[in-house]
C-alpha cells in the first residue's frame, strides 16, 4: 500500500444539498473539495438540486448544477426535489461515465430510481452523518416509506462508508462488504478569525446556531436552560420565536441570518451551545459542525453529548448526565463564571482542522484504487 500514498485520483462528488443556503454542510463540502484539489486530485462535483428564484446565489465554489427546467417551475417541496433527482440523473450518469472517477463520493441520502445503477458502477463511498434508521422517524410517512424501501439498495451498491462518529458506524457492522472508517467533522481554521468579544456586555450571553425543525437540536432543552438561568441571555439563530409556545424574556430568536450578521452575533456571546437531544437520533457521541464553528471563532461550548475530538478538555463542557438531565445548576454556573472571558486558541484545535480530517479521508479513498 505504500506505493499508493500520494497517488492522484479522479474524485467525483455527487452533491444532493441545497446550494442556495450557506449552511454548515455547504461550507464543509467546499472545504473538502478545496483541500482535495490543493493536493492535486482531479475533483468533479455534480450538484443535483432544483434551481430556485432567479438571482439566488449558488454557494458551492465548484461544480456544475444539474436541474430540470420544467420541474424548476414547481413549488419548492420534497416532491420537486425528488423528481428533479430522478429526471436529472441520466445526464449526470453520462457525464460521470466521461469523467471515469476512481472514487464516487456521496453523502447518504434518500434512494430514487436509477441511483443504485450509477453507484454500483464505481467505487462509491457514502458519508454517513446520522443514524438514519432513527432519524427517518422524524420525517413524513411518505419520505420514511421511500427511504426505507431504498436504504438497502443504496448500501449494497456502495463499497465504503465514512462516518462522523463511532456511535453511527456501529449501526452498519452487519454490512461486511463495506470498508468502514470514522472521520469526524472538521473545519478550515485558516478561514476564520477569532472574534473580539464585546466588552460592554452587561451579562453572560449564549448562542445556538442550527437549521429549523430538527428536534434533536433540543431547543426545548435550551428554553429549559434559559428558565434556570434568568441572569444569562440566550440567542437562537435559525429558529423563530413563533415556533415555540412559551419563551422566557432572556431569549432572542433571529431566524436565518447570513455570515456577516452571524459573526456580529458571535461577537456578542461568551459561549456556544451544542445540541441537547442527540439521543433522539441515537448519538451520544458526535462531532457536529456548529460546535467546530463556535470553537474556531474562539467560543467555549456547552453541550448535551460527548464530542468525538474533545472528550475531556477545558473548553467543551457536557452539562447533562447519562440520562440527559442537566447537571447541578451551581456546577454549570461555576464553569460559566470561570470561563466567560475565555477565547480558544487555534493551537488547541489542530485536531479538528479540515486539513487533518481530509488527509484521513483521502487515505481511505486510496484503499479503493486496488479494488
Amino acid at each position: 500500500m505504500k506505493s499508493l500514498i500520494h497517488k492522484l485520483m479522479r474524485i467525483a462528488y455527487l452533491i444532493e444539498v441545497n446550494p442556495y443556503k450557506n449552511s454548515g454542510i455547504v461550507k464543509k463540502i467546499n472545504d473538502q473539495i478545496e483541500f482535495w484539489v490543493q493536493q492535486g486530485h482531479d475533483v468533479e462535483p455534480f450538484i443535483l438540486w432544483p434551481k430556485l428564484k432567479k438571482g439566488d446565489k449558488n454557494y458551492f465554489v465548484r461544480g456544475r448544477l444539474y436541474s430540470n427546467e420544467i420541474l424548476n417551475k414547481l413549488p419548492d417541496n420534497f416532491i420537486k426535489t425528488y423528481l428533479t433527482k430522478i429526471f436529472t440523473l441520466p445526464k449526470i450518469e453520462k457525464d460521470l461515465s466521461q469523467f471515469s472517477p476512481d472514487v464516487l463520493y456521496i453523502r447518504q441520502n434518500i434512494w430514487y430510481p436509477g441511483l443504485t445503477s450509477v453507484l454500483s458502477k464505481y467505487n462509491t463511498i457514502l458519508e454517513v452523518n446520522t443514524v438514519d434508521t432513527i432519524e427517518i422517524n422524524h420525517y413524513s410517512k411518505f419520505k420514511k416509506m421511500v427511504y426505507n424501501f431504498g436504504r438497502e439498495k443504496v448500501l449494497n451498491s456502495s463499497k465504503g462508508i465514512i462516518s462522523v462518529s463511532p456511535d453511527i458506524l456501529k449501526h452498519y457492522e452487519q454490512y461486511t462488504h463495506l470498508l468502514k472508517k470514522v472521520v469526524s467533522n472538521g473545519i478550515n481554521l485558516s478561514k476564520i478569525n477569532k472574534i473580539k468579544k464585546d466588552e460592554n456586555l452587561d451579562r453572560v450571553n449564549f448562542v445556538f446556531v442550527g437549521s429549523n425543525s430538527m428536534k434533536w437540536h433540543g431547543i426545548d432543552r435550551i428554553i429549559e436552560l434559559a428558565k434556570k438561568f434568568n441572569e444569562y441571555f440566550f440567542n437562537i439563530v435559525g429558529y423563530n420565536k413563533s415556533d415555540f409556545k412559551e419563551v422566557p424574556n432572556n431569549m432572542k430568536f433571529y431566524g436565518w441570518v447570513e455570515k456577516e450578521e452571524l459573526i456580529e452575533i458571535y461577537s456578542k456571546n461568551h459561549f456556544g451551545l451544542g445540541s441537547f437531544s442527540n439521543y433522539l437520533v441515537g448519538k451520544k457521541i458526535d462531532s457536529t459542525l456548529k460546535v467546530r464553528e463556535y470553537l474556531a471563532y474562539g467560543l467555549p461550548v456547552l453541550l448535551g453529548h460527548i464530542d468525538v475530538d474533545f472528550k475531556d478538555c477545558e473548553f467543551v463542557f457536557k452539562i447533562t448526565d447519562d440520562d440527559g438531565s442537566f447537571i447541578d445548576r451551581e456546577e454549570i454556573k461555576e464553569y460559566v463564571e470561570k470561563n466567560k472571558n475565555l477565547i480558544i486558541d487555534n493551537k488547541h484545535l489542530k485536531i479538528i482542522d479540515s486539513s487533518v480530517k481530509e488527509k484521513e479521508r483521502l487515505s481511505f479513498f486510496e484503499l479503493f484504487l486496488t479494488k
